[in-house]
């Protein structure tokens, strides 16, 4: 048996650690950790800036180094609580996952020297669609760096958008402890799920 059998990777695995700038395991005690578990957040881990989120000019983060970390949080927050059940099972079924839409709200700058911690969690559904809720927080303080939300949709093997199955609800209760709403499938509006 070869390594990556072991690990339990194969065709339709692929384990994806590590995700750029995102620590694997529980994250260091901070206020920061304290802040996203108080707001109900149960997938928490430590955000490292990376040498591309840096401004040019100043010692900043870029414009896109938010999206760059909420992207990577997704993936750390599927690797940690439904690999390799779920990835494996999406590409079996021949399946896509997409993101629709992608909301950041920047609440502060951040610093290349800042060390932060990061959260996602499946908000709401909607229809066929998920809408995920991502923070970002500065690690010592817990002053609030970004917040997204994400529209999630799953697309069949002919390519059309289909309904999660029952399995992921089922990987997304035993992860955050509770079942994800349904809400109305109308056009969410844009900002925090109400």
């Amino acid at each position: 048996m070869t390594e990556p059998e072991r690990r339990g990777e194969g065709a339709d695995w692929q384990n994806p650690w590590p995700v750029r700038g995102i620590v694997q395991g529980e994250p260091q005690p901070s206020a920061g950790v304290d802040a996203l578990r108080a707001e109900g957040f149960a997938t928490v881990f430590d955000v490292i800036p990376e040498p591309d989120d840096a401004d040019e000019y100043q010692d900043h983060l870029n414009n896109t180094a938010a999206v760059r970390m909420f992207n990577d949080l997704r993936i750390a927050y599927v690797a940690t609580k439904f690999a390799p059940d779920w990835p494996r099972f999406v590409r079996r079924q021949e399946m896509t996952l997409v993101v629709r839409e992608l909301h950041v709200s920047y609440e502060s700058e951040g610093w290349m020297h800042e060390r932060y911690v990061g959260a996602t969690r499946v908000e709401q559904r909607r229809g066929k669609s998920l809408i995920l809720d991502q923070r970002l927080v500065e690690a010592t303080t817990g002053r609030s760096l970004a917040r997204a939300w994400a529209l999630q949709l799953l697309i069949g093997a002919e390519g059309k958008v289909i309904a999660f199955p029952d399995l992921y609800f089922d990987m997304v209760e035993a992860a955050q402890g509770a079942p994800v709403p349904i809400v109305d499938a109308g056009r969410a509006p844009w900002g925090p799920p109400a």
